[in-house]
This record gives structure tokens, C-alpha cells and sequence, in this order.
């Protein structure tokens, strides 16, 4: 098995091109893991998030990013990354776990009971825009951003102020020109398909500060 890597516009990402299927779900284009927590559902994020430093691993469909913190280096981070990637697609066991299969058998019941709920009460302008803009996302948008390593995945969009929110994945996620594509590329092509949609968000932000702030709350009750 022959491994290479590809770098990605954020210098704390890199590209694992394995030459073989990771994502056999053709359904499923990428499956981010953003701690040891979350990587429980899969036996190899599970692994990679055992290297110091790894702060995220999103699965394609024949690719691996992974994220570092910016304390760690690439050249002490690849030897090991490469030995655990390798030791585990060499092998007949899983990518993902039982508990991711259950935890996305429950999110699905759930955007079901929410597409019906939405039915019920007569929003059906709303589900078909959002349906036109998931359609866009994945047809015209995704594929280029999943070239770069990242992804981006719909949240929400609120038909009364046109704001649709959505998450940048992988490499996308902390990178210093993703505001500047979510604004230039993703903004623009949205608003002029989509009329109802005027504003693009990243909620990905919005969570990591909270994050931070949380963190930084802990760290003081701890002094």
C-alpha cells in the first residue's frame, strides 16, 4: 500500500490520498471527528486521536484529513500517522464503529420527525428552498471544497432574515482564507441562484469561540 500526502491551504491540515476506499457509502462524502470523544464511533479516528496534537480526522471517500493544534510539527506527526493508517486499511477491520450506525439511525429519525413537523404546519416554500440549497451545495459546491480536504455541511437557514447557516469541515475549518471563500465563492453563488438566501454563515466559528470561552472559564475556576 503506498500512502501519499497532500497539502491543503490550511498549513494545519494535511491530506492523506490512500489509493483505497475509507467511505463505502456513496451517500456519505465525508464524516468529520472533532474529538476523542466523537472518534469513539470509529476504530481508526479512534487511533489517530491517540497521536498527540491531532485536534480533527474527517474520512472521504478515498481520503483522510487530519488537523494538528498549532504546537505540533508535520515531520514528527507523519511517521506515526502513516504506520496507524497503514496498519489499519491493511487489515479487514471497520473504519466505523456500531455507535456511529445507531448515533446516525437517531439523526435521521430525527430530520424525518422535523420534514414532517415542517410539512404539518405549511411551511412548504421553506423545504423547498431548502431543498434547492442543499441540492446546490452538494452539486456545484462541496465537490470543489472536498479537493482542498474540507467539506461544508447545512445547519439551518431562516427564510425570514435569508440567513443560512453552515459548517466548514476538515481542512476548511480554521483556515485563514475560509471566511474569505464562504463570502466570495459560497455567498455569491448562493444568493444568485437562490434569491431568498442573502447571508452565509459559518456556525463553525461561532462554536469554536464558545468553546474557547468555556475553556478559558474552566481554566480560571481551576487558578
Amino acid at each position: 500500500m503506498f500512502i501519499q500526502t497532500e497539502r491543503t491551504p490550511n498549513e494545519n491540515a494535511l491530506k492523506f490520498l490512500t489509493g483505497s476506499t475509507i467511505l463505502e457509502d456513496s451517500n456519505v462524502r465525508t464524516i468529520e471527528f472533532r474529538s476523542r470523544k466523537d472518534a469513539l464511533k470509529s476504530p481508526l479516528a479512534l487511533k489517530l486521536f491517540g497521536i498527540v496534537g491531532i485536534e480533527s480526522v474527517m474520512f472521504g471517500a478515498d481520503f483522510i484529513t487530519v488537523t494538528k493544534d498549532d504546537s505540533s510539527e508535520w515531520h514528527l506527526l507523519k511517521p506515526e500517522l502513516f504506520s496507524i493508517i497503514m496498519e489499519h486499511l491493511s487489515t479487514s477491520k471497520p473504519i466505523l464503529g456500531e455507535l456511529y450506525y445507531s448515533s446516525e439511525a437517531k439523526k435521521q429519525a430525527d430530520a424525518e420527525k422535523q420534514l414532517n413537523e415542517s410539512e404539518q404546519s405549511g411551511s412548504d416554500e421553506l423545504s423547498q428552498i431548502i431543498s434547492e440549497i442543499k441540492e446546490l451545495l452538494d452539486t456545484r459546491i462541496r465537490p470543489s471544497i472536498m479537493e482542498d480536504g474540507g467539506d461544508l455541511e447545512f445547519v439551518s437557514f431562516d427564510l425570514d432574515t435569508g440567513t443560512l447557516k453552515v459548517s466548514l469541515q476538515g481542512a476548511c475549518r480554521g483556515c485563514s482564507s475560509s471566511e474569505v471563500t464562504l463570502k466570495n465563492g459560497i455567498e455569491n453563488m448562493l444568493t444568485y441562484y437562490i434569491p431568498e438566501v442573502k447571508i452565509v454563515e459559518n456556525t463553525g466559528s461561532e462554536l469554536e469561540e464558545l468553546s474557547k470561552a468555556e475553556f478559558e472559564k474552566f481554566q480560571q475556576k481551576l487558578n
